[in-house]
């Protein structure tokens, strides 16, 4: 279905009806309690009204007449919590909720989804939100709908990493679900409901994804207040792969050593004297200001230091306390959830703890970790190495650079072994204590959660895998670029983009005037009878330099993971870039962080090129128009993203759905 079909197909949904969710009270969340995990999504059986009416309205959707209800069901509301907890501030702010849960108290972090591939999943969205502040629409024909925020009431769903087609009812970022509370004649004809339906391929990878909106020019507004969740891809039960290779003996990792952090900066005014009540003001968060009480639920609001400066949270809580027996092994699935901050996580002992417990990097983007060439295969696997130098070992270094960088977007699957007893605490790391490829910004140093190593030993035997299990033929990953690598020549590429921001489209105070984020000196363009500004080929393999001339950006691109593949650095003296330096081994990832060079003398004008990431991916499976952008959702909403359509060679259009 192209993006010219989504119009008629989302005024067809219209009228349908909406969902409900529990009244709720709020729970404490303070940073001495343990490490709590975000809520399970719940699943709708058959029998339940939800699910006669998703089955109807997906049965409204051309094409799909005949179709019958998907094994895997969830619901999520996108609504306002009105006593959200945030580390002890009660907060009101747009958020997920499950309607079928049973908590007594709103989570700040939507539900954790689990996935079944080879299945059919569904989501069934519905949007009552309202905000704080006057909303801003703008009609999508517009230019100004390219480059500055609007619609901050209105949604859609993304399911960050999946490989599915971007085709509605699945994973199409360019449909509009408008609130139920929005009266406005320019959006009244959108749908306040939707049916997403996930066809999951039977080879997909199992592994960490994410949830969150995506409708363009407010998607920072819906994640930075805490709308995003996890979304784990399992695997069925007759097809193993990696998830169950760790958990046989004699490694024995299962679930029940797995820990779903969600790491998020949720920003927000405060609304009494005490300081104890917050909401979140997006029309302050993108361009300053103070909401008038009348627009704002009666509230006066004033700014705090959370409001531009908002700390870290791990599943809501401000650092919880994770603990572990000695000798057990924990698997961490980290999901940067934050609206720009980029973290390199490392351990460092609190009081006098003995030896610092050991981190290992299994997967990244949802993809186990390739092995790498040479190198001893019974060798736990990969080791993270916080002292190697980009001097004395240039590959070892960016490797372990590119697998420990959490960038926004990005997920790193850890596993963490306790050694020995004590008090340790995982923090980010600043530049100069770990390699990382944050090299002109600068990354988040806050402390993310405390780890606490009991004196009694785990009453389970476990082992950290070795490089040899991570070449076992059951463990699915995407279709490889087709290239030869063996030459050490890199590919031409056949994808050049820059990425810039544009110092003087800002005014004195910081806002952008005009686009001030541009990939290849284009923004985003919203009119539905625009061809897409990327053209690819089903069957094709596209090798991709990305780079930016000013400021730090993170590449995602949707439907199909890519293999990053090597680091270009630029000669500032010279003005040139040098030889690449290449990975350890191709990584899989579907989002990706590069920094811009320094600027050209003192007036902050003219940058020069960071250093160069060199990544390949493969067109497979799928036609459709879907996006790329910066994952800083601040430069997304403000133009940095561009629409990409595959399209069949043969005849240059889409597959039907």
């Amino acid at each position: 279905m192209n993006r010219r079909q989504v119009m008629g197909l989302m005024a067809a949904l219209a009228g349908s009806t909406a969902l409900t969710w529990p009244d709720m009270a709020p729970a404490q969340a303070s940073g001495s309690e343990a490490l709590l995990s975000p809520p399970e999504g719940t699943l709708i059986g058959s029998d339940d009204p939800l699910a006669e009416a998703y089955l109807n309205a997906l049965k409204r959707i051309p094409g799909f007449a005949d179709a019958e209800m998907p094994p895997r069901l969830f619901s999520l509301a996108s609504t306002t919590r009105r006593d959200a907890n945030l580390y002890g501030i009660s907060l009101t702010a747009p958020g997920y909720l499950d309607p079928k849960a049973t908590s007594d108290a709103p989570p700040v972090v939507g539900p954790t989804l689990e996935f079944t591939r080879g299945e059919v999943n569904g989501v069934y969205l519905t949007n009552d939100m309202t905000i704080c502040g006057v909303d801003h629409n703008i009609v999508m024909t517009s230019p100004l709908s390219g480059w500055r925020p609007h619609g901050y009431t209105t949604t859609n769903l993304h399911t960050h990493g999946l490989h599915v087609t971007p085709q509605a009812p699945s994973d199409d970022v360019l449909l509009m679900i408008r609130s139920s509370a929005d009266t406005d004649p320019m959006m009244i004809d959108e749908p306040r409901l939707y049916t997403y339906r996930y066809e999951m391929p039977a080879d997909h990878p199992v592994g960490t994804f994410w949830y969150h909106p995506h409708k363009h020019g407010a998607v920072a507004s819906q994640v930075g207040p805490g709308m995003s969740g996890a979304l784990i891809v399992r695997a069925q039960e007759d097809a193993p792969d990696f998830d169950d290779l760790i958990a046989a003996a004699p490694y024995n990792i299962t679930e029940a050593d797995e820990e779903v952090m969600v790491l998020q900066t949720i920003p927000y005014f405060f609304t009494n004297a005490e300081e104890t009540e917050g909401v979140f003001y997006p029309a302050g968060y993108y361009f300053g200001g103070i909401a008038d009480p009348s627009d704002c639920y009666g509230f006066t609001v004033t700014e705090g230091t959370a409001t531009t400066n908002p700390p870290t949270t791990v599943n809501g809580q401000r650092v919880p306390t994770l603990s572990l027996a000695q000798g057990q092994i924990k698997r961490l699935r980290l999901v940067n959830a934050t609206n720009g901050q980029t973290y390199v996580p490392k351990l460092r002992a609190v009081g006098d703890a003995g030896t610092l417990p050991k981190l290992y990097a299994i997967a990244v983007d949802g993809i186990a970790l390739l092995p790498q060439d040479g190198g001893d295969p019974d060798a736990p696997y990969y080791e993270i190495d916080a002292t190697l130098s980009p001097e004395t070992d240039p590959t070892a270094y960016w490797t372990t650079a590119e697998l420990i960088t959490l960038a926004p977007g990005q997920r790193l699957d850890l596993l963490i072994v306790g050694d020995s007893p004590g008090q340790f605490e995982l923090y980010g790391a600043a530049k100069g204590e770990s390699p990382m490829v944050v090299e002109v910004d600068t990354p988040n140093t806050d402390t993310l959660i405390t780890v606490e190593i009991g004196d009694a030993a785990y009453d389970v035997a476990q082992q950290v895998p070795p490089m040899s299990l991570y070449a076992d033929a059951a463990i699915q990953r995407p279709e490889p670029p087709a290239l030869d690598l063996a030459s050490g020549q890199l590919p031409q590429a056949t994808q050049s983009l820059e990425f810039k921001t544009i110092g003087a489209a800002f005014n004195s105070s910081g806002v952008p005037t005009k686009p001030a984020f541009l990939i290849n000196d284009q923004h985003f363009d919203g009119n539905l009878d625009d061809p897409a500004q990327i053209q690819l080929y089903k069957g094709d393999t596209d090798v991709w330099n990305l780079y930016s001339t000013n400021d730090g950006h993170i590449f995602h691109i949707h439907i199909n993971s890519f293999q990053a593949l090597a680091r270009v650095p630029y000669d500032v003296e010279n003005r040139v870039y040098l030889p690449p330096v290449y990975y350890a081994m191709p990584i899989w990832r579907d989002t990706i962080y590069f920094d811009g060079g320094p600027p050209e003398g003192s007036g902050d004008t003219v940058f020069l090129p960071g250093t160069m990431v060199v990544m390949a991916s493969k067109q497979v499976d799928f036609t459709g128009e879907f996006v790329l952008h910066c994952h800083n959702l601040f430069h997304e909403d403000s133009g940095m993203m561009l629409t990409v359509s595959i399209l069949d060679p043969a005849t240059g259009e889409l597959d039907p759905t």
